[in-house]
C-alpha cells in the first residue's frame, strides 16, 4: 500500500475503520456516542478538509492584532477540544511525555531525543510530534521514527459528534491528532515539540511530563512573544511544572535569568548544561559525531543526552553516567532529521549538489551560513534560493548569508515564493491559504533589494539577482544553470521552501 493511501486512513475515517479498531481501553467510547462516519473520503479530501482549518500564521496575526489578549484563552480552548475528542489531558500523564522548547534546535532536539531512546535497549517504542512539515503533514507525527503510516483519525469524527460543529485550527487539530495517536498506538514515550513560545502552546494542556527541555533561545515570534529575550524566556518557560525537573541549553544572561526565575516560581529544579559558557565541542560528547550536519548540533545532542538520561532513570529506574552513555551513542550517530543541514545530489543530475537548511531566524540563517561555508567546495558555481515567511526581516535574515559572500561567492541570489508548482498552485501539502498570490511579486523583489544592499555592506563585490515566480521555475532554471559545469545550491529562509524545493525534486518522505 502506498503512503498516501495509508494516510487516508489517518485523515479520513471511513465507518467500517472505525468499527475495526475499536479499543475497550480508549476512554472515548465511555464517554461520547460515535456517529456512523460519512463515505470514504481520499487522501486528497482529507488533506483538503486540514487546509480549511485556520494556519498557524492566521492564529499568529490574530494573536498580534489583539496585542497579545487572545493567548489568555489558549489553553482552556484546548483542552476544550482535548475533552470533545474523548480525552482529559490527564489521560496523557502515561505518555511519559518529554517537551521540548526553544527557539532554534528545538526540533533536532527533539529527533535526536527521540533517535537516542528509540535505539536504548530496541524496547521502547517512541512517539515524536514535531512542526512543521517539509513535504507530507504525515511527517509530523511519527512513531519509531516513522512518519504517522496508519491510524484511524476519528477525531474529525469525534468533534463533530458532540454537536458542536466548531474546529481547532489547523495546530491544535493535528496535536490532538497526536495525542490520540500516541493513545491508540500505546507509545512508550511521546516527544513534544512546542509549536510557538511555551506557555500557551496547544502542547502545554500536558500536567505531568517526566522532564522538560529548552534550546538555544533567541528573537522571533516577536508580536506574539515579545521583542526582548527576557520576555521570551518568560513564555518559553511556561512548560515547566512543579516538580518536573527541566534541562537547558546555554543561554543568553538574560533568558537564562528569566528561566532560573520562572523555574523559582513554579518550584522546578532547572539543569544547566556547559556552565563555562563556551561553545560545546564534540570532546564533551566523548567524541562521538553526531548524525545531524553542523557543529550547533553538538550542543543539541548535549540537551538531547541530559533529556533522555533524566528520563531513563525516572521511567526505566536505570542508572547511566554522567558522560555519554555507550547505549545513547547509536541513538546519536543514526539520527536524521531532513531538511536541516542536509545534502542531496541526485543521480539523474550529478552536476547539483543541494544544500537544505530550514533555518528561518537570525542566529540559525549565522548557523546554516557557517556550515555552508564548511560543507561546500571551492570549484563550481554557487547559488542562494531563499525566501522567508511573515514580517521576517530581509535585511536581518540575508546579513549573515552576504558575510559569507567574499568566501564562498554565490554566482546567483534567486528568490521565488513558495508557491510549488508553476501553474501558481500548491502541492496539497503546502498550501498556505493565508499567503495570498503576489503575482507581482513584490516580497521577493524586495528581498533581491536587501540582498545586494547587504553585500554591497559586507563589502562582497557585486550581486547577480534573479526573480522568480514559483518554485518549479526555479528547480528549472537551476537545471539549466547547471548544464555546462557543476552548481552547489543553498537553499534556505523557511522550511516551507526546502519542503516545496524537495517535493519538486520529487524527494522521498522520510
Amino acid at each position: 500500500m502506498c503512503p498516501q493511501t495509508r494516510l487516508v486512513c489517518s485523515l479520513a475515517t471511513a465507518s467500517t475503520l472505525v468499527e475495526s479498531t475499536v479499543n475497550s481501553d480508549d476512554p472515548f467510547y465511555s464517554r461520547i456516542k460515535i456517529f456512523p462516519s460519512p463515505m470514504p473520503r481520499s487522501y486528497a479530501d482529507a488533506v483538503d478538509k486540514l487546509n480549511g482549518l485556520q494556519t498557524n500564521f492566521a492564529v499568529l496575526e490574530a494573536v498580534r492584532k489583539t496585542g497579545g489578549s487572545a493567548n489568555k484563552d489558549a489553553i482552556p480552548e484546548m483542552v476544550e477540544f482535548i475533552r470533545r475528542s474523548g480525552y482529559e489531558p490527564s489521560d496523557f500523564d502515561d505518555l511519559n511525555l518529554i517537551h521540548v522548547t526553544g527557539t532554534k534546535g528545538k526540533g533536532s532536539t527533539c529527533a535526536l531525543t527521540e533517535s537516542i531512546l528509540r535505539n536504548y535497549n530496541g524496547k521502547i517504542k517512541t512517539g515524536l510530534y514535531t512542526s512543521p512539515h517539509l513535504m507530507e503533514v504525515r511527517e509530523r507525527i511519527r512513531i519509531n521514527g516513522a512518519p504517522l503510516a496508519r491510524t484511524c483519525l476519528q477525531i474529525w469524527d469525534r468533534l463533530d459528534s458532540t454537536g458542536d460543529k466548531s474546529k481547532p485550527g489547523y495546530f491544535r487539530f493535528l496535536t490532538v491528532l497526536a495525542f490520540h495517536v500516541f493513545k491508540q498506538e500505546k507509545v512508550d514515550v511521546a516527544i513534544l515539540e512546542v509549536g510557538v513560545g511555551g506557555a500557551y502552546d496547544s502542547t502545554n494542556i500536558i500536567r505531568t511530563p517526566i522532564v522538560c527541555g529548552v534550546a538555544a533561545l533567541g528573537i522571533d515570534h516577536v508580536s506574539v512573544l515579545g521583542s526582548t529575550l527576557g520576555e521570551i524566556a518568560w513564555n518559553k518557560a511556561g512548560i515547566f511544572k512543579a516538580g518536573v525537573p527541566a534541562v537547558t541549553s546555554q543561554q543568553p544572561k538574560e533568558g537564562l535569568d528569566m528561566l532560573e526565575r520562572r523555574a523559582k516560581e513554579l518550584k522546578v529544579t532547572i539543569i544547566r548544561l556547559n556552565l563555562l559558557g563556551r561553545p560545546f565541542t564534540s570532546s564533551q560528547l566523548g567524541g562521538v559525531t553526531v548524525g545531524l550536519a553542523g557543529h550547533h548540533q553538538i550542543a543539541n545532542a548535549a540537551l538531547a543526552t541530559a533529556l533522555c538520561r533524566t528520563w531513563v532513570e525516572k521511567v526505566l529506574g536505570e542508572k547511566v553516567g554522567n558522560d555519554v552513555p555507550k547505549e545513547f551513542v547509536k541513538g546519536i550517530v543514526n539520527a536524521r532529521w531532513p531538511g536541516r543541514g542536509q545534502i542531496l545530489v541526485r543521480e539523474n543530475k550529478p552536476k547539483i549538489t543541494w544544500f537544505f537548511d530550514g533555518a528561518h531566524t537570525a542566529e540559525s540563517i549565522q548557523v546554516c551560513a557557517d556550515w555552508f561555508k564548511d560543507a561546500s567546495k571551492q570549484n563550481g558555481k554557487k547559488v542562494l534560493v531563499f525566501n522567508c515567511t511573515g514580517p521576517r526581516d530581509g535585511d536581518t535574515l540575508l546579513g549573515p548569508l552576504a558575510k559569507i559572500q567574499s568566501t564562498v561567492h554565490f554566482d546567483q541570489a534567486v528568490f521565488t515564493p513558495a508557491i510549488t508548482f508553476a501553474s501558481n498552485t500548491y502541492k496539497g501539502d503546502l498550501v498556505n491559504n493565508n499567503a495570498p498570490l503576489d503575482l507581482e511579486l513584490k516580497t521577493q523583489k524586495t528581498l533581491a533589494a536587501c540582498w545586494a544592499k547587504q553585500v554591497s555592506i559586507a563589502g562582497g563585490g557585486e550581486v547577480t539577482t534573479t526573480v522568480l515566480p514559483s518554485i518549479e521555475h526555479c528547480v528549472n532554471w537551476i537545471d539549466d544553470f547547471a548544464k555546462s559545469e557543476d552548481v552547489q545550491v543553498l537553499v534556505t529562509g523557511s522550511l516551507h521552501l526546502v519542503g516545496g524545493v524537495q517535493s519538486v525534486l520529487g524527494c522521498e518522505v522520510l
